[in-house]
């Protein structure tokens, strides 16, 4: 029988966790501006906007992977800051009985001149298809890439 793991890294903020939470909460589609490199497309399919219940659909380089997949916002949490996302269609689901990604932007107290403390919590929950299918150590690399990148923006901004 299967079972559900998860792998997490954390990303220390220069810049404020609203800042990267309101990115990942509202502005998710602007991935194709700042990672020309790694996304094609995101296009909201159902729903008004970024909400929970949402789908959207991406097109994207993972590796020398090109993937096409449908997530979902399983829930968003405006007073803790984060969002869930799942992965309901797609590339994803053919090594993935369960792809769950976690974006979590935390308030770790503020210093002078910055972000202090803030940081942002990445996990990903999943369950494997089958026992030769490797942990989405991929996926969690580009959530930090992404993650550092989108930090680097707001803090030049």
């Amino acid at each position: 029988m299967s079972k559900t793991d998860s792998i997490w890294a954390k990303v220390d903020l220069k810049s404020s966790h609203e800042k990267l939470y309101g990115f990942f909460r509202n502005h998710l589609g602007d991935l194709v501006n700042l990672f020309p490199e790694n996304f094609n497309s995101i296009q909201l399919v159902e729903g008004q906007h970024f909400e929970r219940g949402s789908l959207f659909l991406s097109k994207y380089e993972l590796g020398h992977e090109h993937k096409v997949e449908k997530w979902v916002i399983k829930a968003v949490d405006d007073v803790k800051k984060y969002i869930v996302y799942e992965a309901v269609e797609g590339e994803a689901l053919k090594q993935f009985k369960v792809l769950r990604v976690k974006v979590e932007a935390v308030n770790g107290g503020s210093t002078k001149g910055g972000g202090g403390g803030n940081f942002t919590k990445l996990s990903i929950e999943y369950e494997k298809a089958n026992e030769n299918v490797a942990s989405p150590e991929n996926y969690l690399e580009l959530l930090v890439k992404i993650a550092k990148g989108v930090d680097a923006y707001f803090s030049k901004n």
